[in-house]
């Protein structure tokens, strides 16, 4: 096993610049920091069964870090040859800890996979993330774009009233929303097993069917879903929120 440590610097130039992290096991935290660099301090901890197996990680399992004018963007693995569930490496695993400061502007697209945490607060730019096995957790937010979660609860507090549409996806966990009193919301819920709570006044709204068509075995099928549809508070920006074991709360900060 091998244990190391260490920060990069990366200068950039625009006030919101973009960061994207996609990690395989370990946890990613974002803070604000000063403007004019993203700096990425990285604890890895790689093991294997066997020396030939730990030489095998190290070409798999590396940093792949790309840099230009728009930002910095750090994969786990190959870019073009990404880890897929398949471990090439028997018995394999390198943690890496990603804690991150950016500008409070940046546009974040970050996501781990297994045995870690996705932790942002105070981040002012539009913020997507992902989770496999592990909770996502963000505080401070304005805009979110996308969050997906597979097994883990998403908590989420605004610091200011929602103003875009923003998709949120859990299979096995509790979606929670904590935001301004002043807020208001338009939502589209595709739940199976699970509840909604509000502390807003909610009226019933009726959205568009869906249709997808799907082409099999040389057929063509039409897949017609209807989500339902719930106006929180006074309405606002299209919340399309999705769970199929967990419940949905929608919070009033005080």
């Amino acid at each position: 096993a091998e244990q190391k440590q260490w920060t990069e610097r990366y200068p950039v130039n625009s006030a919101s610049p973009q960061l994207e992290i996609s990690n395989i096991w370990g946890s990613v935290k974002v803070r604000p920091g000063a403007s004019g660099e993203i700096v990425v301090s990285i604890a890895e901890f790689r093991r294997a069964p066997n020396q030939q197996l730990f030489e095998r990680s190290m070409e798999i399992y590396k940093l792949d870090t790309k840099v230009d004018a728009l930002g910095v963007s750090i994969i786990v693995g190959e870019r073009n040859n990404r880890w897929h569930g398949n471990n090439p490496c028997k018995d394999c695993r390198v943690d890496y800890q990603f804690d991150i400061e950016v500008p409070p502007g940046t546009r974040l697209d970050v996501g781990t996979a297994m045995d870690g945490k996705v932790d942002i607060a105070g981040i002012t730019g539009n913020i997507s993330a992902s989770n496999v096995n592990g909770p996502i957790e963000i505080d401070g937010v304005e805009n979110c774009t996308a969050i997906n979660s597979v097994n883990g609860a998403v908590n989420m507090g605004f610091s200011r009233a929602p103003a875009q549409d923003c998709s949120i996806e859990t299979i096995n966990g509790n979606i929670h929303l904590d935001v301004p009193a002043d807020s208001g919301m338009d939502v589209a819920l595709d739940l199976w097993n699970g509840e909604v709570s509000s502390d807003f006044t909610v009226q019933s709204l009726v959205l568009p069917a869906t249709v997808e068509q799907v082409v099999a075995d040389g057929r063509t099928r039409y897949r017609i879903q209807q989500l339902t549809g719930m106006r929180v508070g006074p309405g606002g920006p299209l919340y399309s929120i999705a769970s199929m074991n967990g419940d949905v709360r929608i919070t009033k900060q005080n």
